[in-house]
């Protein structure tokens, strides 16, 4: 059972039932399919294997995300990471069954979420499935809320429409939400429409509304873009209690490698599409085994540079993902490529570490490589 959150006027917010929706055919389903807390010790909230997702245009098939694997814990806190356009998004939106059809589809792969099949449900199920139990946090919340509807109506219509809560309660709710993500006289705020509030007061609204029904898994695009480095490292702490409070599993999409070090257990680094290394943090930032992650590290501000120096940069672009070639995909950008880079994709692969799970997909990495 999630334990209570402290309410807006000193009170606790009551702990919400597991599932509520089954008065209809889909919500039956679903709770028919609901893992019981004897089984979650023994398996993972979600499977991601091989997920494919392809964006059909008048110029090609652009595969963005092709065949992604990720892994997370009940409770844990994941880094996807990498640069602009590496498929970071597209991954998150595939696993919340987000992605717009046309142009994208899902072409294959599973999603195994608590024991759920995502991709084998109906529309009906999965909207019942990402209102209650997944939150999406957007990356820009001025286009992603309603302008012409109150903040506080916004939060508890998630609420009445999932939990079937009267509108009074809903409105109590949402101010008790509106508090726990540290928006002073929350009640009063309650009226007040985004233009009203701050970039990082709109994000906690953002916040609020994915966690109105107490989700098992939060993901987090890019939450603090656009933010200041103050509001950045306030909506971080957020998250992080969050996750400590309500024991939510989140996956925090971001392009910045110190906000993955400072919040995730694991990190998984995209390129192209694809997942090229994946490991616990401490691996992957102290002896990163992916040329394209280490490029990455050094790519980052550092105290100790020369005033006035130039910061190091990745040389070249990446792949035009339209039917790409068979090939490792950074190794036109890669200063350690050979032959064979250019010729075969390498697998992923393990790679010695201190914890388990650290793989990469680099031939000069491998066993007998040419990176040591």
């Amino acid at each position: 059972m999630i334990p209570p959150s402290q309410g807006a006027d000193g009170g606790t917010v009551a702990p919400l039932p597991e599932m509520v929706e089954v008065s209809t055919p889909e919500g039956a389903r679903l709770a028919a399919q609901t893992v019981d807390a004897r089984q979650r010790h023994a398996r993972k909230l979600l499977e991601v294997r091989d997920l494919s997702t392809r964006f059909f245009t008048p110029g090609g098939v652009v595969h963005a995300v092709d065949e992604v694997n990720l892994e997370l814990d009940y409770g844990e806190t994941l880094g996807l990471v990498g640069e602009s356009g590496s498929g970071k998004s597209v991954t998150a939106l595939s696993i919340a069954r987000l992605v717009a059809e046309p142009p994208g589809r899902i072409v294959g792969g599973e999603v195994i979420f608590d024991g759920i099949d995502v991709l084998g449900l109906s529309n009906e199920e999965m909207r019942l499935l990402r209102g209650r139990r997944i939150g999406f946090v957007f990356q820009d919340p001025m286009t992603s809320l309603n302008p012409t509807m109150p903040v506080g109506r916004q939060i508890a219509e998630s609420a009445r429409a999932h939990l079937g809560l009267s509108r009074r309660a809903a409105a109590a709710r949402a101010a008790d939400l509106l508090a726990t993500v540290g928006i002073p006289r929350p009640k009063d705020r309650l009226g007040d429409y985004p233009h009203q509030f701050s970039g990082g007061m709109r994000q906690r609204v953002m916040i609020a509304i994915a966690l109105a029904c107490q989700p098992m898994l939060l993901i987090a695009d890019e939450p603090t873009t656009a933010l200041d480095v103050t509001v950045q490292a306030q909506i971080m702490e957020l998250l992080r209690s969050l996750s400590r409070e309500f024991r939510t599993a989140i996956i925090l999409i971001t392009h910045d490698l110190g906000i993955a070090a400072g919040m995730c257990q694991r990190v998984s680094v995209m390129y192209a599409g694809r997942i090229v290394e994946t490991g616990l943090v401490d691996d992957i930032f102290e002896r990163p085994r992916m040329p394209y992650t280490r490029a990455l590290l050094d790519s980052r501000p550092r105290v100790d540079l020369e005033p006035g120096g130039r910061l190091p940069t990745i040389e070249g672009f990446p792949p035009d993902l339209v039917d790409p070639d068979p090939a490792c995909r950074f190794a036109p950008r890669c200063a350690h490529r050979r032959e064979v880079c250019l010729e075969r994709e390498p697998g992923m692969t393990p790679r010695p570490s201190h914890g388990e799970g650290h793989a990469a997909r680099c031939w000069a990495t491998e066993p007998g490589g040419w990176i040591p």
